[in-house]
């Protein structure tokens, strides 16, 4: 890059992408950090222990204001759906009803819940499983059971990841002698990965 092309880069541009590149780093830090962490937890599985971390099964009685059971009726159906998610914090949409039980998989990370009501004996069968705190982070990693508030979080990162890593290529332009170099080392890493891919991955 010759001095005509660098002074085409105007410095007020230049300050301003080096303002959002600072910025956006450090508050991205913590997060960068997370999905390196997690990046690893993911891909090495077995060095960590996946058992379940905690299993719990209780039983309780359904309320008396649910009784006689009704569940074709829809007042009926619109009350369980009251007490379930006053319990448990279950959403109308999770439940199916059926002529004896009413079932509910809740499913959060690392996490998993199952709600049996049976309409028989009139009792409540919760199975709650614990998959640990590894997994937990392995699921907001990936977004999974997460809900749209973290998935949210998740897209306005990456997009504000992607505003870090062209500020910083941007910041380099005037550089002459280290966008050469930045410019290889991409050219090669991104080439071994290819020639990785193409390669050794099944």
């Amino acid at each position: 890059m010759n001095a005509t092309s660098k002074k085409r880069i105007n410095k007020k541009s230049l300050s301003l992408a080096r303002t959002i590149h600072i910025y956006v780093s450090m508050a991205l830090f913590l997060f960068m950090l997370f999905f390196a962490i997690t990046g690893i937890t993911l891909n090495h599985p077995q060095w960590f222990d996946n058992q379940i971390d905690n299993v719990q099964f209780i039983e309780q009685p359904i309320p008396d204001y649910l009784l006689p059971s009704k569940p074709q009726d829809t007042n009926w159906q619109q009350a369980t759906g009251h007490w379930l998610k006053s319990q448990w914090h279950i959403e109308f949409e999770q439940i199916e009803f059926s002529e004896d039980e009413v079932i509910i998989v809740h499913k959060g990370p690392g996490t998993y819940q199952n709600i049996t009501l049976d309409l028989l004996d009139n009792i409540a069968i919760i199975e709650s499983k614990n998959y640990g705190v590894i997994s937990i982070l392995n699921d907001l990693h990936k977004g999974r059971n997460t809900g749209l508030a973290w998935r949210l979080i998740l897209d306005i990162s990456s997009g504000l990841i992607i505003l870090f890593s062209l500020t910083g290529a941007y910041l380099l332009l005037p550089q002459t002698r280290k966008l050469k170099k930045s410019i290889l080392y991409m050219a090669l890493v991104s080439s071994g990965c290819i020639v990785v891919y193409i390669t050794l991955v099944p």
